[in-house]
């Protein structure tokens, strides 16, 4: 590959279908607007410092309230919180904002490419010959501030890194018939080698991060021409190809068990095979797994978009919120799953993208990415999704008509794992009735405290202490024919073990929960969902039936005891949704309001408290439209 220069294809391969689109289509013609009007703030506007600090950008959370800060960067350290109005102050609030301005920079480098090819003017590649030549001449002088082990260079961490120089290096791909041979060498020795020899020599597992770096080594190879940065890229125990290997499941999920990591795992595969098609590069085989990637998630999101959220990840994430690397996606390899996924990504299925969390941005005409591959409407019904069992993936999807479960029986990997064997998820109509919440900021009070706690989760707590067991769950019975699993986890905590057995038809579930021990223990079934909570029951204001382990987040807590069986609802406009629970001698119902993904959130729960030796929940949710 060195020095041949020879191009297989382009980023995009017809330009003027692409000026076409902003000429007559609505939608492109807003898209392009944007993107012109972003990117002209940056060529007058951009003025970094090797006297800035690049810290992590999970410690740009409200200390207040947990809120994301919005990132406005007109106002450096403002770092004001939109939910509460507090104005978080201190290095490490700034650092992160100075990550972010960086990271935006990037962007807006592949933006400016993209401009320069649809204008041609030559304000685009000297805003990115700025940015370039700012790394360049201050490499050796530029500072950051992360943990120990994730130490990059430029942009905070080495994550952060390599996101940056994957959108540098696209960015000056589109551009890249306007630099010298003598500025490509400046760019390569001062910037590009340094940090592909970091990026390769922190890749030391199977884990999402190396991925990305991984890949900004193998682009840079590409862009550079030198087959050894490829090779090493690609091959060894941490490759790109063993990634691929060894951390995606037989149904195409990424091993850590969240949707949004899986997304963030996928991204650079996508970036490396486009670049791999512009440069002929042979990618060992992983396309198929990486087609599969993308279609495993169409097949499980729910009818509304929003996709289950188990383990860490963002708050409520759904198909809109990845909608541009669908749009790569049907650029490398065309599937029905990839137009069921866009046809739900724009317009009324449309939520706005976190201002940090590694998605890519999206608005409701779209984004960059439907602009260059997209185009105005897509076929997205013919995608039927039904009951299957993903049994290397330790997840499950129970479906008939408007009604589905998603229930998580199992792990892979304690990274980025919560404590919540057993969780289960509720849908029903156009509704996302009970949602795992995921998490934000890992820097966040409320991720530490509430998040990742096993109370915040649909699951069952013994003993008032988060979950021990992080290890794979055992399908005892699968009926897809009558939507039925019945699922085991061992040893969630010691000598304990979980059986959970859920039967789903049209608008009921029927839910049973064993606790096997042979200790007595107490065990409380939890479960969080929106609406009204109601009771017909008279109940009795408590403190919390714990201190610890997220307990002592909940809040204005009640509860009745009762032998018999007994029912609750949460009610809104228009439908309910009823639990009713079989009786059983010595049953404590505690009713309580817990947070969601920042303090203004918050939505109400059930816990049924009992004590012995094992233990069995029987209940039956019902959905009713009025």
């Amino acid at each position: 590959m060195e020095g041949t220069g020879i191009y297989m294809t382009s980023y995009v391969q017809d330009w003027q279908a692409v000026k076409e689109k902003i000429r007559t289509d609505a939608w492109a013609g807003q898209v392009y607007d944007t993107l012109v009007e972003t990117t002209e703030w940056w060529i007058g506007h951009y003025a970094d410092s090797p006297d800035r600090i690049a810290g992590w950008g999970h410690d740009f959370f409200c200390e207040s309230c947990g809120t994301m800060i919005d990132f406005v960067r007109e106002e450096p350290y403002g770092n004001l919180c939109s939910g509460c109005g507090h104005r978080s102050k201190g290095a490490r609030f700034d650092q992160a904002w100075n990550y972010l301005y960086r990271d935006e920079a990037h962007k807006h480098v592949f933006y400016a490419g993209v401009l320069y090819r649809i204008t041609g003017d030559a304000r685009y590649p000297a805003f990115i010959r700025k940015v370039l030549s700012f790394y360049c001449d201050n490499y050796e002088h530029l500072k950051v501030d992360v943990k120990p082990g994730y130490v990059g260079k430029i942009a905070g961490t080495d994550l952060c890194d390599a996101v940056g120089m994957i959108w540098l290096l696209q960015g000056m791909e589109l551009i890249k018939e306007t630099f010298t041979a003598e500025e490509l060498r400046h760019y390569r020795t001062k910037l590009f080698d340094p940090q592909a020899e970091m990026l390769d020599s922190h890749s030391k597992s199977i884990h999402n991060i190396p991925c990305w770096m991984k890949t900004a080594v193998g682009m840079t190879g590409m862009f550079f021409g030198d087959s050894g940065y490829v090779e090493r890229a690609l091959q060894g125990p941490y490759g790109l190809i063993r990634q691929l290997q060894e951390g995606v499941t037989d149904e195409g999920f990424w091993y850590e068990g969240s949707f949004h990591y899986h997304f963030y795992c996928v991204e650079p595969f996508t970036y490396f095979l486009l670049f791999a098609q512009i440069y002929g590069a042979d990618c060992g085989g992983m396309e198929e797994t990486v087609k599969n990637m993308y279609v495993f998630p169409a097949e499980i999101a729910f009818d509304n978009g929003f996709f289950p959220n188990p383990n860490d990840g963002w708050p409520n994430i759904a198909l809109t919120h990845y909608a541009g690397q669908y749009e790569y996606a049907n650029r490398l390899f065309p599937d029905p799953a990839f137009e069921y996924a866009l046809s739900r990504s724009y317009g009324d299925y449309y939520r706005q993208t976190p201002a940090y969390g590694g998605m890519v941005e999206n608005t409701p005409h779209g984004w960059i990415q439907r602009l260059l591959f997209g185009r105005g409407e897509y076929a997205g019904e013919t995608m039927r999704r039904t009951t299957k069992n993903y049994p290397d993936s330790n997840l499950c999807s129970l479906r008939d008509g408007d009604t589905a479960l998603f229930i998580k029986y199992g792990l892979n990997t304690p990274s980025h794992a919560h404590p919540d064997l057993m969780n289960i998820e509720l849908f029903d109509g156009d509704c996302l009735w009970s949602h795992d919440i995921s998490s934000n900021g890992y820097g966040s009070f409320l991720f530490l405290e509430w998040q990742r706690k096993t109370i915040a989760h649909n699951t069952l707590v013994v003993d008032a202490a988060d979950q021990l067991s992080r290890s794979r769950g055992i399908v005892l019975d699968f009926d897809q024919e009558r939507n039925r699993i019945r699922a085991k986890a061992e040893a969630v905590y010691p000598g304990v073990d979980y059986v959970r057995d859920i039967r789903l038809q049209e608008g009921r579930i029927e839910d049973i929960f064993q606790v096997i021990s042979e200790d007595e223990h107490t065990t409380d079934w939890v479960f969080h969902c929106r609406g009204r909570l109601e009771t017909d029951f008279e109940t009795q204001p408590c403190v919390s039936p714990g201190s610890e382990f997220g307990y002592q987040h909940l809040m204005n807590v009640r509860m009745f005891t009762a032998s018999d069986s007994w029912s609750v609802r949460w009610v809104m406009p228009g439908r309910t949704l009823t639990l009713r629970m079989e009786g059983c001698e010595g049953t404590d119902v505690y009713l309580f309001e817990g947070y969601e993904n920042t303090t203004s959130q918050i939505r109400p729960g059930i816990l049924v408290r009992r004590t012995g030796r094992g233990a069995e929940y029987q209940a039956t949710f019902t959905f009713e439209k009025q």
